[in-house]
């Protein structure tokens, strides 16, 4: 009796592990849709506010890419390259659509930008920084305009300066320079100062600067005293 009972048991147990392989069979061929690459280069995870990021977006699959809209932000196309840009706030999403046959819309890719503020850089008189004083001969021997970022340690091309010369007791004389140099005559203006006398104080205005990137932006106005002693550096 005890073999027939355990038999029966034996036989049981392999219905029920057929069925399960059965179904372990059917699983795996059930046929899913192609899914859509999207490729995104470069693939960064940020870029600048108020500055165009462009990028190159091509899917790949059944489905064909509908539209691509920047959330916090702006984004254009020309060909098949993509300008990004947002003017301000912390993050930006990227959401990429896609179509399919039926002309149904969805979301094929989301990617979120951090947005970071460019540094500007720091403008000096022959690296003299605002507020210091400078040697007089050091100006007219030199003159030069230089701008660098003070963390990333980027150089910016100083493209245009003036400056304001005091003219007797009428007021000022503005002088301006297309370059980064002090002009000549800027230069025999500071050599006609008398520092020991009445003291010198050079304002530089309406600095244009142009970034490694090719931004052209204002920086702010250079304040620099002049000495007839050798050069003194104070402040940062």
């Amino acid at each position: 009796m005890q073999p027939d009972r355990n038999m029966r048991q034996l036989f049981f147990l392999f219905l029920i592990c057929i069925g399960f392989a059965a179904q372990a069979q059917t699983d795996t061929f059930i046929v899913k849709s192609a899914t859509t690459t999207v490729r995104i280069v470069p693939n960064d995870s940020w870029f600048y506010i108020k500055e165009d990021y462009k990028v190159k977006i091509t899917c790949t699959g059944k489905n064909k890419l509908s539209r691509v809209e920047l959330r916090g932000g702006t984004a254009t196309k020309k060909d098949s390259i993509y300008t990004l840009r947002a003017e301000g706030g912390a993050e930006a999403v990227l959401v990429v659509y896609e179509k399919d046959k039926s002309g149904k819309e969805k979301i094929a890719l989301s990617k979120t930008y951090k947005l970071f503020s460019r540094e500007l850089p720091v403008v000096t008189l022959d690296h003299v920084p605002q507020d210091s004083v400078i040697d007089q001969l050091t100006v007219i021997a030199l003159g030069r305009l230089h701008a660098k970022t003070k963390y990333s340690r980027e150089v910016w091309r100083v493209d245009s300066f003036c400056l304001y010369m005091r003219n007797g007791a009428a007021g000022f004389d503005t002088l301006y320079s297309k370059t980064n140099q002090m002009t000549p005559e800027m230069k025999k203006r500071v050599d006609a100062i008398d520092v020991n006398k009445g003291g010198g104080i050079l304002m530089f205005d309406k600095i244009y600067a142009t970034s490694p990137a090719g931004k052209a932006v204002e920086l702010p106005p250079l304040r620099i005293f002049l000495s007839t002693e050798a050069r003194i550096r104070f402040g940062l």
